[in-house]
């Protein structure tokens, strides 16, 4: 145990030596007082003595009790702590995960939910990411190594794309809050499916993207390359930035891909690959691939700090009781 402010004791050392000797040193006054004759025959009395002795056992105890609680009070104020310093070794590696949520995909990512479970799983140290995207992209979990966190918000995905699956759930037993954990934030008078623009706010998602060059960072992209609208970034642009930055793309693409032979070629540049889900091997693919991508490792260092006051305040309280208790006695 640590104290965090031991300032407090240079204050209260010599204050809790000093105050004995106060108490001690008190003078015997008979100011305002009446004095008594011929008490020899009442201080001889045995029950008398007694009493005195009793007084003073407990006048002892009950000051003894003050000044302890005193004592106890300045280590309180001190800030009793435990501190741990924890060494952890934590993959110098980033992913996340940047999803197409238009109805047409549907299909695609709940399979792709499905299996993805089992890289968050297989993580060790490395931060993993959702971005979901139509005609705006949402940050849906931050990068994080709560991989609990990170597998339940994938459950939900999966629960919301089930339902915009079914046209029975939508219409007649229609659930606003899985609509909106699927849909808020991404719609857009724009146009939807706007994958250029998913795939860029996904890139510099990635915090100490410019700073910090030494660091493995990859996507994993699930769409149809089919727009809706106007892109103010294309997939082109938004590939060449990746590349720029050197975050690889892995796509996931369903049974028709718009202009394939294009978005495959766009994200081959990125160092990544484009699979075809028909594949049923194909997410496995997209797991191993990322598996062998070069990460370091890299030692952080955790200091945890947590306060220790519990047993300090029971022996105040204890102090204080004695100090109530035998004050009562001697009527202090």
């Amino acid at each position: 145990m640590e104290l965090m402010y031991k300032w407090v004791l240079y204050i209260g050392i010599p204050v809790v030596i000093i105050l004995p000797f106060i108490v001690i040193k008190k003078k015997n006054s008979y100011k305002d007082s009446i004095k008594a004759a011929n008490v020899s025959y009442v201080k001889d009395n045995p029950q008398f003595r007694k009493k005195v002795i009793i007084y003073k056992i407990m006048g002892f105890i009950a000051l003894a009790g003050l000044w302890f609680s005193i004592a106890i009070s300045f280590i309180m104020v001190s800030r009793p702590v435990e501190v741990k310093t924890i060494s952890k070794t934590l993959r110098n590696r980033d992913i996340f995960l940047c999803l197409d949520i238009s109805d047409s995909m549907d299909e695609l990512n709940q399979y792709i939910c499905d299996d993805l479970k089992e890289l968050v799983n297989g993580l060790d140290g490395e931060r993993f990411g959702i971005t979901i995207f139509c005609g705006k992209s949402v940050v849906l979990v931050p990068l994080t190594t709560d991989y609990d966190y990170v597998l339940n918000e994938i459950d939900k995905l999966n629960e919301a794309f089930q339902k915009s699956m079914s046209y029975w759930n939508w219409y007649n037993d229609f659930d606003l809050e899985t609509y909106e954990y699927k849909y808020a934030g991404t719609l857009s008078d724009y146009g939807s499916s706007l994958i250029g623009d998913g795939l860029a706010a996904c890139l510099f998602d990635f915090p100490d993207l410019r700073e910090d060059s030494e660091r493995a960072r990859i996507i994993i992209l699930s769409t149809d390359n089919e727009v809706y609208g106007q892109q103010l970034v294309t997939v082109d642009e938004a590939t060449d930035l990746c590349a720029k930055y050197g975050v690889k793309v892995f796509a996931l693409g369903p049974d028709y891909v718009y202009d394939e032979e294009g978005f495959k070629r766009d994200i081959e540049k990125t160092g990544g690959q484009y699979y075809k889900i028909k594949k049923q091997s194909a997410v496995q693919e997209v797991i191993d691939a990322i598996s062998v991508t070069d990460a370091s490792d890299t030692e952080e260092i955790e200091t945890i700090i947590t306060d220790r006051p519990k047993l300090l305040f029971y022996i105040l309280l204890a102090s204080l009781g004695v100090y109530f208790i035998a004050g009562r006695k001697v009527r202090l």
